[in-house]
């Protein structure tokens, strides 16, 4: 049965812009993303955590599952982040989860940092307590699209295999428009580089997206709504084996059109467009 996704509202943190330094050089746009679900682990299913940066202090105190703070406009420069589980009486002086030294943030970039479970399970890049978590860094597309058209941008950082993900006008009709993106997998698989992230534009209206392994469906279908000039970001997160594997959907609206001369909308976007246009938008494991 297909669900509606709600997309979540994208949430500012006044205190944090407030706590960033007015310093003359460049800058670069920041999201936050907290995609590790406490159940998990048998905790909290909010499982809320401190953010401290270095230069920034305690940047965001209890930081829970889902939450997607942004955009926010951070100086370009190397950082040092640690991820602890939240402590009300002295924030970012809990027990450490995650550590992260020497972050680049390059000027000019627009990124999301995601916390996330590894694709196995195995412990990751700066996991202190051995459970299987880490963080990457995604680029975000506020690129200009076609006429009429939106963007769907899928990343994977669950605890899951590769997965075949397809994208269709109705995915129980074999005939209706749609498109196939093979071996969508988490960054943090072993041996060659994957495609962890997807990118395409589609014309407006609802989308059905679901999951395949070798043809059939494991995941899905789910059904979104794509408005003109918006940007859908869809995070797959979660334990796909423990039954905690679900996705996070944030909306980003105010695209802007292409400035083409004669151009003309040409109707849905065809399985060789899509194919062009899905890419690996510059992922790393930090």
């Amino acid at each position: 049965m297909k669900k509606k996704l709600l997309a979540l509202p994208v949430m500012l943190l006044a205190v944090l812009a407030l706590a960033i330094p007015a310093i003359a050089q460049e800058n670069l746009t920041a999201y936050v993303v907290h995609g590790i679900d406490g159940d998990d682990f048998g905790l909290d299913p909010e499982l809320p955590v401190d953010v401290w940066i270095s230069g920034l202090g305690c940047a965001l105190p209890d930081f829970r599952f889902a939450d997607r703070i942004g955009p926010l406009a951070i100086p370009a420069g190397t950082y040092d982040i640690t991820i602890s589980l939240a402590d009300t009486v002295m924030p970012c002086e809990g027990a450490g989860v995650i550590s992260l030294p020497g972050v680049i943030l390059p000027a000019g970039a627009n990124a999301t940092i995601i916390a996330h479970r590894t694709a196995d399970g195995s412990p990751g890049a700066g996991d202190l307590l051995g459970l299987g978590v880490t963080a990457s860094i995604f680029n975000n597309d506020f690129t200009s699209t076609g006429r009429g058209k939106g963007r769907i941008i899928a990343q994977h950082t669950a605890l899951a295999p590769a997965v075949d993900v397809v994208v269709s006008r109705d995915y129980e009709d074999p005939g209706a428009p749609s498109v196939t993106v093979p071996g969508f997998s988490n960054p943090t698989t072993e041996g060659d580089a994957v495609l962890s992230q997807i990118n395409a534009e589609f014309r407006p209206g609802e989308w059905d997206v679901a999951l395949e392994v070798d043809g059939a469906t494991v995941f899905g279908p789910d059904t979104i709504l794509l408005e003109p000039y918006t940007a859908i970001y869809i995070y797959a997160v979660g334990d796909f084996f423990g039954g905690t594997f679900q996705y996070l959907v944030y909306t980003e609206d105010g695209l802007k059109p292409r400035s083409r001369s004669g151009e003309r909308d040409r109707g849905p976007i065809s399985q060789k467009a899509a194919e062009r246009q899905f890419s690996n938008l510059g992922k790393r494991s930090l």
